[in-house]
């Protein structure tokens, strides 16, 4: 495992955020990488790993912040995305680095034990984690997640071409055949996830409140370190992976989400100590219905508390 060589941290005033909300930025340099991370709230510390893999932290926010008045956030972003460094090299992105960058800075940041969120593809990273460094997890919460094998694709398939109109396939291709795509230009990816993305929500009007302007660093690396990271997944068996997953997990499910319901409910049934939540959402419940995510968070910590 790779060791922390340094660690800075900086405040920032956010006006919008009470004064136990205000956010801290620090960056966690180890030998291959620096981790760019956002901390905001009090309490209970909940680890934030984002989806993509291609990603970066900013479009749960400010959405997940909210989380902030009862616990810790801590947001990251992942290897070579957003604020974070790293090379684009198989040895410097893949499973294993991307599990210990959550040990690292949970290290460096003091934490003995943390809560461990993840969204959508990033339920693969806190799986991993889980399994592997049981004794330093308190709970885990899979927030929308996608399919850990290949059972339900066809669904999925039929549901986003439901989800998909003429105007959304007309838009994608222009921009997937345009120079701005060819050269990963910011603006040109920025407004193709959020064509890709609208078809996610259960109100397609909303897509102008996700943060979705990518930092240059996201857009030009985002397909390589997909590319990566799925490469280094292999032939990974997540169903017999889950068995080793012995602490309490909440799967929350969007039951307008193009991924079907039954992933999470198979996902539960793998788990040893998994229990499922459904909101009234699509893939994104924080912006679609935030007091059904605070309350189903809320009840589960409660439930453990007792």
């Amino acid at each position: 495992m790779r060791g922390v060589l340094f660690l800075c941290l900086v405040s920032l005033i956010n006006p919008d955020l009470t004064s136990a909300q205000r956010a801290r930025q620090g960056i966690v340099t180890l030998e291959d990488a620096r981790l760019f991370y956002e901390v905001v709230g009090s309490g209970d510390p909940i680890f934030v790993v984002h989806g993509g893999p291609g990603l970066d932290h900013e479009y749960l926010q400010p959405g997940l912040d909210v989380l902030g008045r009862t616990n810790t956030v801590v947001y990251y972003d992942q290897r070579a995305m957003g604020r974070s460094t790293g090379d684009l090299d198989p040895s410097i992105i893949n499973l294993d680095t991307l599990v210990d960058d959550i040990e690292m800075l949970r290290q460096a940041l003091g934490y003995q034990r943390i809560n461990v969120l993840t969204h959508s593809s990033g339920m693969f990273i806190g799986l991993e984690y889980a399994s592997r460094h049981r004794e330093n997890v308190r709970t885990l919460i899979l927030m929308n997640p996608i399919d850990a094998g290949a059972e339900y694709r066809d669904q999925e398939a039929t549901r986003l071409r439901a989800a998909t109109t003429a105007e959304d396939s007309t838009e994608l291709s222009n921009l997937r055949g345009s120079e701005g795509f060819r050269a990963n230009d910011p603006g040109t990816l920025s407004q193709l996830n959020r064509v890709l993305f609208r078809r996610l929500l259960r109100d397609r009007e909303r897509i102008s409140e996700l943060s979705l302007d990518l930092a240059a660093t996201t857009a030009r690396n985002g397909e390589d370190v997909s590319r990566l990271v799925e490469l280094s997944m292999g032939e990974v068996d997540w169903w017999e992976k889950m068995l080793t997953v012995d602490i309490p997990t909440l799967v929350i499910h969007g039951r307008y989400d193009v991924v079907p319901s039954g992933v999470s409910r198979a996902l539960v049934d793998a788990l040893p100590e998994g229990r499922l939540s459904v909101l009234n959402s699509g893939h994104f419940p924080y912006l679609e219905d935030p007091d059904g995510l605070q309350s189903a968070l809320s009840g589960f910590f409660v439930e453990l508390s007792r």
